[in-house]
């Protein structure tokens, strides 16, 4: 349990580690991969950057997401996003569906929708969360707004520009996003919500510091 435990609250710097370690295999054996599969370690990678920057530095997004997307006000360290929802979201259900696509890669429909996934994260964060914030940026902005979107356009022209395939792969995916989005989002932190839960986020994860200023790992609460 204290591994849990401790997995709970660290998962994304520890991804942050795997992210290092993927870099490192991109670096000295990537050429040896299918262009494919070599573009799905890319986004799984992107992934992975972008919960680093949302949870650990600078950090903040649990406060943000509650206040900005669910307009808590009172208990926005815990509520509805808490630890045990965050995990759920971003390993258990995040993580498969991107490590599918880098050992399913000549799914080229499936390829589509992970890079349609990676870039809606980009009117998640730079439209509704700053919008709802009234902030220029919201933890895992900066990289919602660069390297996932970037990926994932890349991505699509290179795959328009190589491969030939029915025209309802660009379409199809878009359908059932809204489906996944809900069951590997919503429905999880809707499921773990609770005002007493134990899985509230740490200080410097949980105060609105974190929100107006995006930089929740260098801050600890002094009150």
């Amino acid at each position: 349990m204290k591994a849990f435990k401790f997995y709970r609250r660290y998962w994304a710097a520890i991804g942050g580690g795997l992210f290092v370690a993927l870099a490192f295999f991109i670096g000295l054996w990537g050429q040896n991969l299918p262009d494919l599969q070599r573009f799905m370690v890319l986004m799984f990678m992107a992934l992975l950057f972008h919960q680093f920057e949302e949870y650990i530095f600078p950090g903040g997004f649990p406060a943000a997401a509650n206040i900005g997307l669910f307009g808590e006000k009172q208990d926005y360290g815990k509520y509805p996003l808490n630890e045990m929802s965050a995990l759920t979201v971003n390993v258990f259900c995040a993580y498969p569906i991107y490590i599918a696509g880098i050992f399913c890669y000549q799914w080229i429909w499936y390829d589509i929708f992970i890079a349609y996934f990676t870039m809606a994260q980009f009117f998640m964060h730079c439209f509704k969360l700053n919008l709802a914030l009234k902030s220029w940026y919201s933890p895992g902005c900066l990289s919602a707004c660069t390297v996932m979107p970037i990926m994932g356009v890349w991505f699509l022209v290179y795959l328009a520009g190589n491969y030939t395939f029915p025209s309802y792969y660009w379409w199809a995916p878009i359908c059932v996003f809204p489906v996944v989005a809900f069951l590997t989002i919503l429905l999880p932190i809707l499921s773990f919500r609770r005002r007493d839960t134990p899985y509230g986020f740490a200080s410097h994860q949980a105060d609105e510091f974190a929100v107006r200023h995006g930089i929740a790992s260098l801050y600890r609460n002094t009150k």
